[in-house]
């Protein structure tokens, strides 16, 4: 039966054994408030639910186990737990005036947990499903090792970690570490049930300022404190999201790497090559072929970082043997003479808008490139898992856009008073669209222009990083776009085109672009909710008759 007393942090500090993983910790803490109260049980405890936010309230099952008639110490408090704690359901904190720091000498175990305030465990944490580490004023120091289903690690928390970590789908803002959401933030949306997300009220472009700006946190805490799942499934978030996580050895760049990139989905059949983009990052993919002049050309990935860095990533094959009789051998012999696959390795940099001399690239002579360049290839790497996860599981993101993005839907929308009354001149910039927050959105109704007749289309675009020298106004913005070919025998088709900045030429949104599609999918639904909304409200707001 576990036992309850109320004593001041320096004289917990004193109770633990000099070996424990924790008295360093209390000690620090004791020498800045040593007086500080703390709740201290003692025993293995076992409970339905914690919420910092209030951990001795009453009604709490905390508070239960406090003898009749004994006295609490004065809030604010923090709580230390002389053993292990087993949480059936979910640890939230969310306190106006920041959450209650809980100690934990042993092992804490819960279903979920939300962390905003001081969290300490000299044992090993393990959260069934989500762990979710949030704001600057948070902190979680682990000792014994971290494992959970779903971890997001948010706005400056502080994250302290000794031991394995097992993570099944990682967030992580605050480690620079890799994750799923580094290059792009719109998996996360896969990792949350419907209701957790940002509602349409939020900010249009809330996915370029981070991961929580997607969520509603507020909403999945009070799920949690009810004992409601806010997560999918594994296997639901694999068939939402699914990732070819083996298609690369590692992280490195390396000859099997390269050929494994330029060999995967993202390269259509009977195609050479293939390009894509994220951020500020483009790249082209190359297959080893003989082009249309009749040259050669290797296996290669080229990065650019707009107007920042070039990259060239190669396979040569080298011959083994270079001398004349060699060749003439092999050309006799009628096969090709024996060689090995090397790395090549170059860059150049940036000046005022311009490119400089291509040099070659190497990890210790130049440590600004190299580091420049290691982050553009595993943008790339984490671009061609997606894409290679997409085709495996037979394209599930295209499949949603064309399911739910129909024509019908597309000219419906497009209709509304709003489009025909703002959108009258496709050429006009002042008559084809405007800002929605911090996201233009344009359409182009069916008419006639300079003799030549012009389908539906509709666009959206939003600010994908900050203007370089040398670039127009207005440059610095993404966009897709979707045009509505009528003039055709069947149903209508709707092409979706995409372009990194204005000053490209927009390109046919592959099917295998998972980042690409699930922002398309997201940036219209809320688009088309609120104006949907707005005109709701202007026709109830109508005087009658």
């Amino acid at each position: 039966m576990p036992t309850f007393r109320v004593a001041t942090l320096s004289e917990v500090a004193s109770s633990l054994p000099s070996g424990h993983v924790l008295a360093r910790r209390m000690q620090e803490l004791a020498g800045t408030q040593r007086s500080e109260w703390v709740a201290c049980f003692s025993g293995n405890l076992r409970l339905p639910a914690l919420d910092l936010a209030a951990p001795l309230a009453a009604g709490s099952p905390l508070l239960a186990l406090v003898p009749a008639g004994q006295a609490l110490p004065p809030s604010p408090c923090r709580v230390f737990i002389d053993g292990d704690l087993h949480i059936d359901g979910a640890l939230t904190g969310g306190a106006p005036q920041g959450a209650t720091h809980l100690i934990v000498a042993g092992n804490l175990q819960a279903h979920d947990a939300t962390v905003d305030g001081l969290l300490d465990i000299g044992g090993a944490l393990a959260v069934t499903d989500l762990l979710w580490g949030h704001g600057a004023q948070g902190a979680l120091c682990v000792h014994g090792g971290l494992s959970a289903r779903v971890a997001l690690f948010t706005h400056g928390f502080q994250l302290q970690l000794q031991g394995p970590e097992h993570i099944a789908w990682l967030l992580d803002e605050v480690r620079g570490v890799p994750h799923l959401a580094e290059f792009s933030r719109e998996a996360a949306t896969a990792l949350f049930l419907p209701p957790c997300l940002a509602a349409s009220d939020a900010p249009l472009s809330a996915g370029e300022d981070g991961i929580t700006p997607l969520l509603n946190r507020d909403a999945i805490v009070t799920a949690l404190r009810h004992g409601q799942c806010v997560v999918p499934t594994d296997e639901a978030i694999g068939a939402a999201w699914p990732l070819a996580t083996a298609l690369f050895a590692d992280e490195t760049i390396s000859v099997a790497n390269v050929l494994a990139a330029v060999h995967c989905a993202a390269v259509a059949r009977k195609q050479h090559q293939a390009s894509g983009w994220f951020g500020q990052t483009d790249f082209s993919l190359c297959q080893r072929h003989v082009d249309e002049d009749g040259d050669p050309r290797d296996a290669s990935v080229f990065m650019t970082i707009w107007k920042t860095w070039d990259f060239y990533v190669a396979v040569e094959r080298v011959p083994v043997h270079r001398g004349a009789l060699a060749r003439l051998g092999a050309a006799l012999r009628r096969h090709p003479a024996p060689f090995t696959e090397q790395l090549l390795l170059a860059y150049r940099s940036y000046r005022h808008g311009a490119p400089l001399q291509w040099q070659p690239l190497d990890e210790f002579a130049h440590p600004e490139a190299w580091r420049a360049c290691s982050h553009a290839w595993r943008g790339v790497l984490d671009y061609l898992r997606k894409a290679e996860g997409q085709a495996r599981a037979g394209y599930p993101l295209w499949r949603r856009l064309q399911a739910e993005l129909t024509p019908a839907r597309i000219e419906a929308f497009t209709s509304l008073p709003r489009f025909t009354e703002r959108c009258s001149d496709w050429w006009n910039s002042d008559r084809n669209g405007w800002w929605e927050d911090d996201i233009w959105v344009g359409a182009r109704q069916p008419c006639m222009h300079e003799g030549q007749p012009w389908g539906r289309a509709f666009k959206l675009s939003w600010k994908n990083g900050a203007p370089a020298p040398g670039d127009g106004a207005d440059n610095a913005h993404s966009a897709y776009q979707c045009d509505m070919d009528e003039a055709r025998e069947g149903p209508a088709l709707l092409q979706w085109s995409l372009a990194q900045r204005q000053s490209d030429e927009r390109t046919p949104l592959p099917r295998c672009a998972a980042d690409h599609i699930a922002r398309l999918l997201r940036l219209y639904g809320l688009v088309e909710s609120r104006l949907q909304a707005a005109g709701t409200a202007a026709t109830a707001a109508k005087p009658p008759g």
